[in-house]
Parts: C-alpha cells; structure tokens; sequence
C-alpha cells in the first residue's frame, strides 16, 4: 500500500512539473586533490544549479588550482564539513551561491570552528574567499590568511562589486591585509552587504575596510587585535555598526574619512562596546576639499579605555571638520592609569552644530576636559562637563 502511494505521489509531482534538487557527491569525482574534486561535482551540476556536497571530507585537504561555485545563472550550493581546506588559489563564489561549514560558534584565536579554508604557505593571494556575484551566501566558515607564511596586502575575505552579499557566523583572522574587505569599483557596487555574528581577528591591516560602499549592515559581531583599525570606512554612506564589539586594535576602534563626491555620512552606530583600542574609539575626519563626512549617529555606546591605551594620549570619540552629528546617551569609563584625554572631542575651523547630550564621561584626566565642544554644538545634560 505505501509502494502504491509512493508511487501515485510521484506520479502527481512530475505531473505538476516538480524536479527533486539534484545533489551530488563531491568525493565521488576524481581528481588531483580535493580542490579538484569538489570543482568537477560543481561542473557536474545541471545548469540549473543545484548542491555539491563535500561533507565526506575531513582534516587537512587541499586545493593547488581553487574553484569557482556557482556560475551567473547556476546557483549551486557547496556544503563542507570539518575539514581544513588549504588553497593556493584563491575560493570564488558566484551570484546566488552559496558555501556552508559545519555551523559553529564563532572561533578566536587557536580555537576555531569546525570549517577552515586557509591559504597555502607562499602563496601570496590577493584574497583567500571572493565573492563575485550578487545574493551570495557565506556561513560557519572561518577563513585564514595564513599571514605569518605569505607576504603583501592580501586580504580574507573579498566582496568584490558584488550586492546583498551575507555573511553570517564567518571568522576571518590572520590576513596580510584586511581581513574583510568590501570593494565597489563603482559607487556602491557592492550595496547592501549584511555582516552577522562575525569575527575580525589579528588581521595584519583592519577587520573590516568598506570602500565606496553604502548600507552596509553590521550586528552582533567582534573586530579583535586587528594592526590597523577595528572598522575602516572610507568614502561609504549609510553603513550601520550595532550591538558589535570593537577591541584591541593598535588603530582606531572605527575610523571614518571619505571626500565630497563619496561620503562616508549618515552612519549609524549603536549599542557597541569599545575596549583597549590604542588610539581612539570612533575617529572622523569630516572635510576633504568639501564636507565629506557628517550626520552620524553615535548613541548608547561604552567606551572603556583599558590598558593598551597610552594615559591622556587619545580621545574615545575624535571628530574634526564635520557637522550635524548626533552624540547621546553614551557611557565613558577609565581606570586613573589609562584614561581619556577627553571623552568627546569636537574640532577644527570648519566643525559646524552637532549635538551632544545625555552622556556620562567617567573617564577623562583628572582636571581636564571631559568634552571639548565648539561654539556652535548644542551641549546639555551631559555627565562629567566641566
């Protein structure tokens, strides 16, 4: 009887044109490496797409020539499993595609997920995961730039004028250069990315750098130990950092700068914690020939300076040359060894009205400034003025 139902079942879905997804094995192929394997299981796809699995594969493989998943019109997806994965040519995902690890938390430091693609020893890539076409899925991967062993500026993790990239539960440590870096050759290219529950971690450059880049989401996310800045932006509009840990980098905790033709305005950044970054939490340079970056949101953030940060050296919130910014609702804390030279510090000839309210500054030296303001900011209820 359930033969005969299975069978009827059948009958009524071709009947109604429905197609099973194709799935096919990556350890089936043959192949030099794994690398290959897992390219000819994608080849093998239909063009209209379907799954390449290469969850079979365990511990340390490899892949001499990379791979591509995915194609304009084929999406496919490559599931992996716990497996390391070192690449001598860099990993490309195409438009709807998407790669997928074994899901685990986030990895830090040695301890890492289940899912590593890392570049091979000397290989110098110019990004180990690049993602070239739009609606692209990264997830429960952690990519390593292997720094200690290549040289140059190669970054992690490349969205390369790709839209509404996502990229969920990805750790990306060690790169040369930047560990993630989202490219627009034109303005906004790549729009629209969204990075949730993501690491940046000792990457040689900052974790994350946005280039002509707007509405960029940010959540839930750690930028750690970087050698540059935690979140670099430059010349990107409308980008949102929230709920987001920003520490340890021998930078900034988020730099901003941008010009008049490409602005890096109407940021949104809220409910981050900034620790022990060495120079300033949040830094804008607003004037570039023409105002260039203003209109930020910069709300119900903690700032604790740490240790790493020289005493009176730097500011929490450093902004020159900008306007029309909103500073509220924000908490500043220092130990007597390692405070702020000021909690918010508003400068140069051409800073116009921003507002500053509802802050607490614990954390500025003892006799000096907790806010330095200008004539024109609109200043009240703030905690630690002088």
């Amino acid at each position: 009887m359930m033969k005969e139902l299975a069978a009827m079942l059948l009958l009524l879905f071709c009947g109604l044109g429905m197609r099973a997804q194709v799935v096919l094995y990556a350890d089936k192929f043959p192949g030099g490496d794994t690398g290959e394997k897992i390219s000819k299981c994608i080849q093998a796809l239909p063009e209209s797409g379907g799954i390449c699995d290469a969850r079979n594969f365990t511990g340390e493989q490899r892949s001499a020539a990379g791979f591509t998943v995915g194609a304009a019109a084929k999406p496919v997806q490559l599931l992996l499993g716990p497996i390391t994965l070192v690449v001598s040519k860099p990993v490309v995902l195409q438009a709807k595609s998407s790669i997928v690890g074994l899901p685990s938390a986030l990895g830090i430091g040695i301890a890492q997920g289940a899912t590593v693609i890392k570049a091979g020893a000397n290989t110098n890539l110019a990004a180990v995961v690049q993602i070239d076409g739009s609606l692209a899925a990264l997830q429960d991967v952690t990519v390593d730039g292997n720094r200690k062993n290549n040289q140059g500026e190669g970054v992690g993790l490349l969205v390369n004028n790709a839209s509404r990239a996502e990229i969920f539960r990805v750790t990306v440590q060690n790169a040369p250069g930047h560990g993630f870096e989202v490219f627009s050759k034109g303005a906004s290219d790549s729009c629209c990315a969204k990075l949730q529950k993501v690491m940046a971690i000792a990457n040689a450059k900052s974790g994350l750098y946005i280039l002509r880049t707007g509405d960029i989401m940010v959540s839930l996310s750690e930028f750690e130990n970087n050698g540059q800045h935690g979140i670099e932006i430059n010349g990107s509009a409308g980008i949102r950092v929230e709920h987001s840990d920003l520490g340890g980098n021998l930078g900034d905790g988020i730099n901003l700068y941008g010009t008049p033709s490409l602005p890096s305005s109407n940021e949104i950044i809220l409910g981050n914690q900034f620790g022990n970054n060495h120079q300033a939490d949040i830094a804008l340079t607003g004037y570039n020939g023409g105002y260039s970056s203003t209109g930020l949101l910069i709300s119900s953030n903690q700032f604790v300076s740490g240790t790493y940060r020289d005493p009176g050296k730097y500011d929490a919130i450093r902004i020159v040359d900008s306007a029309y910014n909103v500073i509220s609702g924000n908490s500043f804390f220092a130990s007597h060894a390692h405070y702020y030279r000021s909690c918010v510090n508003l400068s140069g000839k051409r800073e116009k009205r921003d507002l500053v309210s509802n802050n607490n500054c614990q954390a500025a030296e003892a006799g000096g400034e907790a806010f330095i303001v200008t004539a024109d900011t609109m200043f009240g209820a703030n905690q630690g003025a002088k």
